[in-house]
């Protein structure tokens, strides 16, 4: 093997080492957004937002395997093994780009979505429903869907952070709380911003990755 070759060989190696890293990355970050948001899948209206983190956490652990099985085929210097791993970052480089294509075009679209999510949980807000409204009072230290307000007399026992509905809540706590609706869509848009960028810089390390893969399994080829 050459002198390029081995450059390739060990900056290729470097670089998994770091994707193994990001895909853990991946995998907190999205275990984080879904226990953010608790249990609201008692809601029916709240199979959508879990969406996006098991999307996460799903690429986060093929991105983690790729890499480390990436990292050992590069060592032990097998060109059938660089190709398939070559190719496995070629389909992972348009996953990830179409992911953050899609995030960047459609985002104020998906952020208004999120937005009638807690409209449609506030309509909802009733026993037979499972009180939606206190899933997210709890998870987000909100309380209603504008303002608390919004409850008159009646402010639930959520709003102050009890899952005991029979408990009371003291104004003095509900009443430094914001609406729900505005923390919720906060919540995505924070989230979004980062999922977006570092799915962008993923896609374009992985675009390098794949070339840099190809050339050294040609190498080993020849070689």
């Amino acid at each position: 093997m050459n002198c390029l070759s081995a450059m390739f060989k060990y900056l290729l190696y470097l670089l998994n080492l770091i994707f193994v890293a990001g895909g853990l990355l991946l995998i907190v970050v999205g275990s984080i957004m879904l226990s953010t948001m608790g249990k609201f899948t008692a809601f029916d209206g709240a199979v959508n937002t879990q969406t996006i983190p098991i999307v996460i956490i799903v690429i986060g652990c093929v991105t983690f395997v790729v890499a480390f099985f990436g990292c050992c085929g590069t060592i032990r210097e097998n060109a059938c093994c660089t190709t398939i791993y070559a190719i496995c970052m070629l389909i992972l480089f348009g996953l990830q780009l179409a992911l953050s294509i899609w995030i960047f075009s459609a985002n104020d679209k998906f952020l208004t979505s999120m937005g009638k999510v807690v409209d449609k949980a506030w309509d909802e807000n009733n026993a037979a429903q499972g009180y939606p409204m206190d899933v997210l009072q709890l998870a987000f230290k909100c309380c209603g869907n504008q303002n608390y307000q919004e409850y008159g007399n009646n402010v639930p026992a959520s709003c102050c952070g009890y899952s005991d509905r029979s408990q009371t809540c003291e104004q003095a706590i509900y009443s430094q709380r914001p609406g729900c609706r505005e923390e919720f869509v906060d919540f995505w848009a924070s989230n979004t911003d980062i999922i977006r960028w570092s799915s962008l810089i993923f896609a374009l390390f992985e675009l390098g990755i794949f070339i840099m893969s190809c050339c050294l399994a040609s190498a080993m080829r020849k070689r």
